[in-house]
């Protein structure tokens, strides 16, 4: 799921800046931005963010801002005695006379450069960072809670025609034996107008044709499936649902497979191939659901 969220903080001249930005992934997987000093917080707050954050990749990026900005920038000293050593050889080896002009050189290309704001250690300073990234946090699941919103009610209506498909398939189902019993009959009909019919033996064959296409116990399962991911997005229990609708969809995939394969009926068939589409749909959208 897609999200932003941002902490800010002040620590003494500094102010903090931690970013959280979230895209649609499979898994959890967190990449950090951060400046060197920050080394070592990165495996305290991997696992800050993995307890909030189940599915999805997470950038996170820590930024200082100096509020005092007077003294932002240094004298590159490097620089200049570079260019004072330049000016030295040029007379020395090539004899070419002149003086350095003050007005010049002040505006020469990295002559100053800006100091980066460093947040100093202690237990203060580390508050600091555990405070913007609570706050940031907290900001990104408001956001992907949004977002979950607006997903779950396109999901719910998807389940609702999954619900009657599955209605329609029990409807249907329950007409095989009697068709199948028709379509024997009839084929016996073809083989000649003087062929008798045992009626028992009749109804004993259509029973067992009728037992091999037989889908009760797939349609009953794939009911349950159904009531279960509606549940869960109709009445949330504040646990992640993500990974066990992906595995509710698996299941009714594979029911609907089932009958599909066990059926002789054409419509039933066709219906049970309109569920799949619909179960797929939603597939695509639970994939990256925390």
């Amino acid at each position: 799921m897609t999200g932003y969220g941002q902490g800010q903080q002040d620590a003494g001249d500094l102010r903090v800046t931690v970013e959280l930005k979230t895209v649609n992934n499979r898994f959890a997987d967190v990449r950090f931005r951060l400046p060197a000093e920050l080394a070592g917080w990165e495996t305290r707050v991997r696992r800050t963010v993995l307890a909030r954050v189940r599915r999805g990749r997470v950038e996170l990026s820590v930024r200082f801002e100096r509020g005092n900005t007077a003294g932002a920038s240094a004298l590159n000293q490097e620089f200049l005695q570079t260019v004072l050593a330049a000016a030295q050889q040029l007379r020395d080896e090539h004899g070419i006379d002149g003086e350095l002009d003050l007005g010049k050189i002040v505006t020469l290309p990295g002559l100053f450069r800006a100091e980066s704001p460093v947040l100093g250690e202690g237990e203060e300073q580390r508050e600091v960072l555990d405070r913007c990234l609570a706050i940031g946090l907290d900001a990104l699941d408001a956001d992907r809670l949004r977002e979950g919103a607006a997903l779950a009610v396109e999901l719910l209506e998807r389940l609702h025609t999954m619900h009657e498909l599955a209605a329609t398939m029990n409807a249907r189902a329950t007409t095989v034996p009697a068709t199948v019993r028709d379509r024997l009959v009839e084929r016996l009909d073809r083989l000649g107008v003087d062929l008798q019919l045992d009626p028992a033996r009749v109804t004993q064959e259509a029973a067992l044709l009728a037992d091999r296409c037989d889908v009760t116990e797939e349609l009953v399962r794939l009911a349950g499936h159904l009531d279960q991911a509606t549940s869960l997005l109709g009445e949330p229990d504040g646990q992640p649902v993500g990974k066990r609708l992906d595995f509710l969809l698996q299941e009714i995939h594979r029911e609907t497979n089932t009958v599909n394969s066990k059926s002789s009926d054409l419509e039933l068939t066709r219906t049970a191939l309109a569920m799949k589409a619909e179960a797929e749909k939603v597939r695509e959208q639970v994939q990256n659901l925390e």
